[in-house]
């Protein structure tokens, strides 16, 4: 038996979730995360603790392997391969291109099925321009602990891409995925729904796509097999993406915060001063958002890829928080 340790945001929770099934065939699977709904359903975790959950290791078997593998202090900081690779790599498997996986529950599905009524028009996409924050406590007001702007996009670019977008397609609503407490939840014509996190996934199903930065939302996207349009900047997608989305750039040239840089040294490896880059000379410009949006949506149509919403494997029926009776958690 082994407990994987988890640290980080739900993005990289969510991209773990590659890895399951090949950890599996070593041996039974337990997960400690922040995020322990990200794994409750996975139907090859026997059970998702949160790392606060009081107690915890009274209970473990003193003969549980627990382990704990950081891509973020390892090779991968050198950005020469994709974050999944690394990671497989420290934990003695092999990633073969595997995509996330996402599991929800009966009573999730119904209560995104209530949210979606919320939304003014039958079809939509979700945006997210901006992240970093973390998406527990969505109701509670918090001061914003700004990211940095290397992975965003640039706010008056990403409300002239709204507008454009709603122009051009009147029968489509705008979610945005932000959360409250962000700057880039006061984007103009859109709808914000003010809801947990884990509910997006079943939303993305009943979207017509997506369009964000490197991010949770687009990780959750590809764990529900739902294609959408990724932006990026410092970052690339062989480091973070998954083929299955239009991954767009204005850069070549991605490159990743040196590890020394990461955790509170200004300087690179070689001794320069550290700068991150200007995101306003790299960010994809507008027109070229809308294109490939466009052509991202002419396909789903043409496909009729938007497969709506559909109830998940789990019979769970209880609630699924720390009564949830279907994981053990």
């Amino acid at each position: 038996m082994a407990i994987y340790i988890i640290n980080g945001g739900v993005g990289k929770h969510i991209a773990f979730t590659a890895l399951i099934d090949k950890l599996a065939e070593k041996g039974e699977v337990q997960m400690m995360t922040a995020y322990p709904d990200v794994f409750r359903h996975h139907p090859k975790v026997k059970a998702s603790y949160s790392h606060e959950e009081p107690g915890l290791y009274d209970r473990v078997p003193r003969d549980t392997d627990i382990v704990f593998r950081e891509p973020y202090y390892s090779p991968f900081v050198f950005a020469k391969t994709h974050l999944l690779h690394e990671w497989a790599k420290l934990l003695g498997i092999e990633y073969e291109g595997e995509l996330p996986q996402w599991h929800s529950c009966k009573k999730w599905y119904r209560e995104a099925k209530e949210v979606i009524k919320k939304i003014p028009k039958k079809k939509f996409i979700l945006i997210q321009f901006g992240g970093g924050q973390s998406p527990y406590d969505v109701n509670q007001p918090r001061v914003f602990i700004p990211q940095g702007q290397r992975r965003a996009y640039p706010l008056n670019m990403a409300q002239d891409f709204i507008n454009q977008f709603t122009k051009a397609h009147p029968d489509i609503a705008v979610v945005n995925y932000s959360m409250v407490n962000e700057e880039y939840s006061h984007l103009g014509g859109c709808c914000v729904l003010n809801t947990a996190y884990w509910l997006y996934p079943e939303l993305l199903k009943a979207s017509m796509g997506f369009v964000g930065i490197d991010s949770s939302l687009q990780h959750m996207a590809a764990g529900v097999g739902v294609s959408g349009v990724v932006i990026w900047g410092a970052t690339g997608p062989e480091h973070f993406g998954y083929p299955i989305h239009g991954n767009i750039s204005n850069t070549t040239n991605h490159h990743m915060r040196p590890l020394c840089a990461r955790f509170g040294d200004n300087k690179n490896a070689d001794g320069s001063m550290w700068v991150d880059r200007d995101i306003l000379s790299t960010a994809v410009p507008v027109d070229k958002l809308m294109e490939v949006t466009d052509a991202m949506l002419d396909m789903k149509l043409n496909k009729e890829e938007a497969k709506g919403i559909a109830e998940d494997d789990c019979d769970c029926d209880n609630d699924c928080g720390e009564d949830c009776k279907c994981k053990g958690a």
